[in-house]
């Protein structure tokens, strides 16, 4: 097997360095069964690509999780507080969180360049 030319793995670097950060936020994300991690591709398919589009979406999708975890049951993440406060204090945590992934795959495909 022959070695890589300087230039060679610089090309490489450029092709891999990008995917990373993506990987990262979308694994978790996709081996949870979460619902965002597609959105991004979802939302280029759709070509709606301004920022303002990714973070409703993001923010939709934040409240997509509350409801069903509201629904489910699922044990809030905010332990000591009443269980009504740390339910409703897990909302925003929720739509911030939709809203900071989409922007972050917003940013780094940029697909209003395309």
């Amino acid at each position: 097997m022959r070695r890589l030319t300087e230039r060679e793995r610089a090309i490489l670097g450029l092709i891999i360095a990008p995917l990373v950060p993506t990987v990262l936020l979308t694994l978790p994300a996709a081996l949870n069964g979460d619902p965002r991690a597609p959105a991004h591709f979802l939302l280029r398919k759709q070509q709606w690509t301004s920022l303002g589009a990714y973070a409703a979406v993001g923010a939709a999708m934040g409240l997509a999780v509350f409801l069903f975890e509201l629904m489910v049951r699922v044990p809030s993440r905010l332990a000591g507080l009443g269980p009504g406060v740390a339910r409703l204090l897990s909302l925003p945590v929720d739509v911030i969180g939709g809203v900071i992934l989409l922007i972050c795959f917003w940013l780094i495909a940029r697909p209003d360049r395309e």
